[in-house]
């Protein structure tokens, strides 16, 4: 029970951190550090694809993409949705997100947790304005959600 109330806590801080935070990331110095910001990616990616569902796309043949990317949402979100839990398994079981970690602990984890939130916004926005230097760090994900599983 504990574990889900401060998970709860985590995730609810993302995005208040994500946009009060500076442009540059934390630094990444251990599989911890990346397993936290990658815990922050895919919270994000599973946010975006529950958004996707919502779109309205019309029924005319040239939004097709759309509607192609609507029906295949769902399944993409609970995928993302798994690495997050993942993600959060591997930290807590490390005694990372323990409230009995010190302050200090706490605070560079949520930032590097907010980083991921805020790298992954940049890369996969709205308005289509890549930011490629976020794009290129959520790289480093990519082996990391090969450990933790698929």
């Amino acid at each position: 029970m504990r574990f889900g109330l401060v998970l709860l806590l985590v995730i609810a801080a993302f995005p208040a951190l994500a946009q009060t935070q500076a442009q540059d990331p934390e630094p990444l110095q251990n599989d911890d550090d990346l397993a936290a910001y990658c815990l922050g990616v895919n919270g994000q990616l599973a946010e975006r694809f529950r958004q996707m569902q919502l779109w309205g796309c019309g029924k005319a043949a040239s939004m097709q993409w759309c509607r192609d990317a609507r029906a295949s949402a769902p399944e993409a979100m609970r995928a993302r949705e798994r690495l997050v839990i993942r993600f959060a398994n591997v930290l807590t079981r490390k005694g990372l997100l323990d409230i009995e970690q010190p302050p200090e602990s706490r605070a560079r984890l949520t930032k590097i947790v907010a980083d991921g939130t805020t790298d992954a916004r940049a890369c996969f926005n709205p308005k289509g304005d890549r930011n490629e230097a976020a794009c290129e760090r959520l790289q480093r994900c990519e082996d990391a959600e090969q450990r933790v599983g698929q």
